[in-house]
């Protein structure tokens, strides 16, 4: 959970109250879509199973219908007096082996032909009935409908003896016809007896085509892709829309292993390889079968996606809603922070007399008020803070110049009276022309702003008298640009480095070093550089120089802590000095002041 508070700690607070809205939204719909989604299912499988056992029923008593009809046709065929009288009279002739070998031929002819006359009507075209045969007492298949006799034979073979009263259906035969070859059909047996006699004389056998029994279940259909079986006591399919599936055992042929033929109706769902089916099963009682329909959830749920696609719309439209009152929400509740928040950029980028402008009762008026009290008593307390600053360079950059001038007057004549002694009068002149300049310009009728030009003159001045001093510790070398020349500069800016360099850095040297001073403009910035190779500075130095609150122990250090709080001061904090020293190789300060063309320079 901590990467998702620390991913919301940086989004503001309109797209927090927005994302969690979007959120809460989300999630309810996906329940409720998920939840109807489930419940729609479950309420179309269960229909499914209600219409697939409502078709099985409907199969099962279409099939009665057409086997107690193909039944009856046995029993009208069975008890008809013309067959019964042809049929009788072969079996008489059949007592007589002789008589019947020498009359065969014509008898067969004549029992064809009544035979003909009897079944014209309950065979193909005006019924179901593909073909029927009969068997003679001596052992004679006679046919209508073009059925094989020797295939019937070797079939059902030539004996009356044993044969059932009542019709027996067989199994699914692939049987022979005599034009059209082999075809899958159902045969039914009925013995015919003598209604006077009560002898056995013959046996009827009707063909019906499996194809008229799958035509049942074909009308049933309600599902694309769904598949009828029936299947006998073993297992075995003996009807099917895929002929291909015809004596193949159904846990092979449909790759379901876990039906029970129990003789109940069962309802099941199989979850296969390929796809999920619905399976269910309505027993034939009259012939031990098994009527089963395999249908693909797949087909029986595609109506669950035109549900889908209504509560996908709705949900869309909710959702849209949603955000758009979420987008209003959140906007209502942010829009005034943010426009305090904008006051608060403006007033830390530097506008520190805007205002927030929201007026309201709520909360968030009372702390725009609050707000805007506290900028202006902040404000106040800036002004008088900077009053305060302001006072306090003039103290130091006075206090500065009380201690400056009668330290190096005092320094300045003593070495022009030890130049006079040692009679080197012109080192003393150049002294003395050198003292007088530096004064000229300091005082600079009471002006602090003076131009880059003028400094320099002053501090070419203060080293020219140095450089007689300390003619064995120092060389010095200046090199400003043309360009600078004019710019504005606070009076005695670079003369506190300068000392501080040559006191603390070239004068603990041992040898003589080199103080150079550089002068440059850099893009909208004034840039002056004092480098000395001499003793070098400690981090604590530095920080004492540049920090407030830094040690003020030595006059060099607050002399140029002066001069940095005093370039802030007047210019602002990107200006000042910036430091960087080695000890035991070089000290560099760098003055950063603003860029001034020389006809807006104006003396203070």
């Amino acid at each position: 959970m901590g990467w998702i508070s620390q991913s919301f700690s940086g989004i503001s607070i309109k797209n927090k109250i927005f994302i969690a809205a979007i959120f809460i939204i989300v999630i309810s719909i996906t329940t409720l879509a998920v939840f109807a989604n489930l419940v729609s299912q479950n309420a179309i499988i269960e229909k499914a199973e209600n219409n697939s056992s409502r078709e099985l029923v409907l199969i099962e008593n279409n099939l009665h219908t057409l086997i107690s009809t193909v039944e009856d046709y046995s029993k009208i065929l069975a008890t008809d007096y013309r067959l019964q009288s042809e049929l009788y009279n072969d079996f008489l002739n059949g007592q007589d082996v002789s008589a019947s070998r020498s009359a065969g031929g014509l008898e067969n002819l004549s029992m064809k032909k009544t035979l003909s006359e009897v079944i014209s009507n309950i065979v193909e075209p005006n019924t179901n009935i593909k073909a029927a045969s009969i068997l003679t007492a001596n052992r004679q298949w006679v046919d209508v409908g073009f059925a094989d006799n020797d295939f019937a034979a070797r079939l059902f073979g030539t004996s009356l003896e044993g044969r059932s009263n009542v019709p027996i259906w067989t199994g699914l035969l692939d049987f022979k016809f005599r034009y059209e070859g082999h075809e899958p059909v159902f045969a039914v047996t009925k013995t015919v007896i003598h209604k006077d006699t009560g002898k056995s004389i013959g046996l009827v056998v009707l063909y019906v085509k499996e194809a008229v029994i799958a035509s049942i279940y074909q009308r049933e259909m309600n599902y694309k892709g769904g598949k009828f079986f029936i299947l006998e006591k073993s297992g075995k399919i003996i009807s099917s829309q895929d002929k291909e599936n015809l004596h193949r055992s159904f846990d092979e042929a449909a790759s379901i292993s876990d039906l029970e033929l129990n003789g109940d109706n069962a309802s099941f769902i199989h979850a296969g390889e390929d796809e999920t089916v619905l399976v269910s099963t309505n027993p034939f009682e009259p012939l031990q079968w098994t009527i089963v329909s395999v249908l693909p959830i797949d087909e029986i749920t595609a109506e669950r996606k035109e549900i889908n696609q209504v509560i996908l719309r709705i949900g869309t439209l909710c959702l849209l809603l949603a955000l758009a009152v979420a987008f209003l929400l959140s906007r209502s509740i942010t829009r005034p922070i943010l426009r305090l928040a904008k006051t608060m950029r403006d007033i830390r980028n530097g506008r520190l007399n805007v205002r927030s402008l929201y007026r309201s009762e709520n909360e968030i008026g009372y702390l725009s008020d609050g707000f805007n009290n506290l900028m202006d008593r902040i404000e106040a307390l800036m002004a008088e803070n900077v009053e305060e600053q302001r006072t306090k360079a003039e103290i130091e950059f006075k206090l500065l110049q009380a201690q400056l001038k009668p330290h190096f007057l005092y320094n300045t004549i003593e070495t022009i009276l030890s130049l006079v002694k040692l009679d080197m009068k012109s080192e003393a002149a150049a002294a003395a022309k050198g003292l007088a300049d530096f004064y000229k310009i300091s005082l600079s009728k009471g002006s602090d702003i003076i131009t880059i030009r003028e400094e320099m003159q002053l501090t070419q001045s203060y080293l020219q008298i140095q450089q007689l001093r300390y003619v064995e510790y120092m060389e010095s070398k200046l090199e400003i640009d043309d360009e600078i020349l004019g710019c504005p500069i606070p009076k005695l800016t670079l003369q506190p480095i300068v000392e501080n360099a040559i006191y603390h850095g070239l004068k603990r040297k041992t040898e003589k070093g080199l103080l150079r001073i550089v002068g440059y403009r850099h893009e909208d910035e004034v840039r002056i550089e004092i480098v000395d190779d001499g003793a070098g500075m400690e981090a604590e130095q530095i920080k004492a120089i540049l920090q407030e609150g830094g040690s003020q122990g030595e006059r060099s250090s607050f002399g140029a802590k002066s001069v940095h709080n005093r370039i802030r001061i007047l210019y602002g904090d990107r200006y000042g000095l910036e430091v960087e020293s080695v000890i035991g190789e070089y000290t560099k300060v760098v003055i950063h002041l603003p860029f001034v063309q020389p006809k807006e320079v104006r003396h203070a």
